[in-house]
């Protein structure tokens, strides 16, 4: 679901514009002088921050809502264009895309094209989402270097794969990641990088998923660079 975004209690703004008209009154000759154009801004930044991205942002949660319906089912197209009752998140992500959740619509639009296999799209859309969160910031990355393996771009896709590895530390993503790496690798006959990422799974994650079966993949990788 779309991330909620703090407001500033009114409050807190009424706080704020005492505040600098507290300020005016103190100094009018230096605020009615140049600094009257940065007193106008420093206003805007306030209703800005305060009000309209908040209220913005509410619009993008509620437009998005269907987007996200259609998505859980993999109708990724419907998700991707909407249709006459409702955004799809393309259109979510371009009308608020100042806002938080007109930033996470460029992530599930980027997924929604993936599967789509519109590729230049999906990387479009994935270069346009940006988070800290330890995961999802992960997800995007491995994301990208599907659509780029998918196009041959296996070089690209594996700088994707690392960072996506690099990312964060995580036992249940980092070997899945690392093993998409070294699988890109092999389309390159990179064999011997194949294999010594193929370790890094069987060393360090011998519990995961990918390190269940990592041994004949280093066969594999090991054959290969002979």
């Amino acid at each position: 679901m779309a991330e909620e975004i703090e407001e500033t209690t009114g409050e807190e703004i009424q706080d704020r514009i005492e505040q600098i008209e507290e300020y005016v009154a103190e100094n009018p000759k230096v605020v009615f002088g140049g600094a009257a154009v940065l007193l106008v801004i420093v206003l805007a930044a306030i209703y800005g921050f305060a009000k309209y991205l908040p209220d913005e942002n509410l619009k993008a949660q509620k437009a998005i809502y269907m987007a996200e319906f259609a998505f859980g089912k993999d109708s990724f197209a419907l998700a991707l264009n909407g249709n006459i009752a409702y955004k799809g998140f393309a259109d979510v992500a371009n009308k608020y895309s100042w806002t938080k959740t007109g930033n996470l619509a460029n992530y599930y639009a980027g997924i929604c094209c993936l599967n789509l296999k519109k590729y230049d799209e999906s990387i479009k859309y994935l270069d346009k989402f940006s988070t800290n969160d330890a995961i999802l910031g992960a997800l995007k990355l491995s994301a990208t270097g599907d659509a780029y393996s998918e196009t041959g771009k296996f070089d690209e896709a594996v700088k994707y794969y690392e960072k996506a590895a690099n990312f964060s530390d995580n036992e249940n993503y980092t070997p899945y990641f690392l093993f998409k790496t070294g699988l890109a690798y092999e389309k390159e006959k990179k064999y011997a990088d194949a294999k010594k990422l193929y370790e890094k799974i069987r060393d360090q994650y011998p519990t995961s998923d990918e390190g269940h079966d990592i041994e004949k993949y280093i066969a594999r990788a090991s054959a290969g660079a002979i």
